[in-house]
């Protein structure tokens, strides 16, 4: 079995690693109280600069964004991830909206995801969608492992401009041996690990301007197994090592 490692062992093995920023997930939290979980940031020297995630088309919308509203409050994140999880365009735009304009009234911008195995399966499609909502209030997240596996163009990614980014994920990935999914979710690696071409996604996110948080997020198995501080020590080596452009002005571990 995969340990579930609390939060507090968490975030405390972020900061002994050196990291001085931690986005959030609903699962992590686990239902903690928002003010305890800034409290825990601050007793760490922590600083969260996002929470998640907006599941539209999983339940209901209002109480998803009302919750993660005030953790984002609590916390002084102003990002929210959210995914599209159904293929019906309208009934998304329409949640999403209502999702955004409760998030928005505190301060908080969603990232939105594309993935190629959910609802919004392409860079394209998710460039749509914040337009639709409105740039102001929903800007993308763009993930390594997602850009790849999608077989995004690399024009359309050098052709955004970096107010159209919200939030990048970064992180590697073995030549892909089953499902989509289960890659996903259970076999990244660290970033200069695997098989992605990571200096040249480096060199098209800096056309772009882009200079905003990268968040390591690396879905794996194997280093869920391990003690949160190995586990820690290494993404951010791993970044400063492997990352071409020297290493981000502001990195996190997600």
């Amino acid at each position: 079995m995969i340990p579930a490692w609390p939060l507090d062992d968490v975030l405390a093995a972020a900061a002994v690693a050196g990291f001085r920023d931690v986005g959030l997930d609903d699962l992590t939290v686990a239902g903690a109280d928002p003010e305890e979980v800034a409290a825990l940031l601050r007793s760490h020297g922590l600083v969260c600069t996002d929470v998640g995630v907006l599941r539209v088309g999983a339940g209901e919308i209002r109480p998803q964004a009302e919750g993660l509203a005030a953790l984002a409050s609590a916390t002084g994140a102003d990002v929210c991830i959210a995914a599209l999880y159904t293929p019906t365009p309208a009934e998304a735009l329409a949640h999403l909206r209502t999702g955004a304009a409760l998030l928005g009234d505190v301060g908080v911008r969603i990232a939105l995801e594309f993935a190629p195995y959910g609802g919004l399966p392409t860079l394209a499609d998710a460039i749509d969608v914040c337009a639709a909502v409105g740039w102001d209030r929903c800007g993308l997240l763009v993930d390594t492992w997602h850009f790849f596996r999608s077989d995004e163009p690399w024009s359309l990614l050098r052709s955004l401009d970096a107010d159209q980014i919200a939030l990048v994920h970064v992180n590697d990935a073995p030549a892909p041996e089953r499902d989509l999914v289960y890659e996903s979710r259970f076999r990244r690696l660290p970033v200069g690990s695997g098989t992605f071409a990571i200096g040249e996604f480096a060199d098209a996110l800096a056309s772009t301007g882009y200079d905003g948080v990268l968040s390591n997020e690396v879905l794996s198995s194997a280093l869920r197994r391990r003690p949160p501080v190995d586990g820690a020590r290494e993404l951010l080596a791993s970044l400063h090592r492997s990352w071409p452009l020297g290493p981000p002005s502001t990195v996190e571990m997600n």
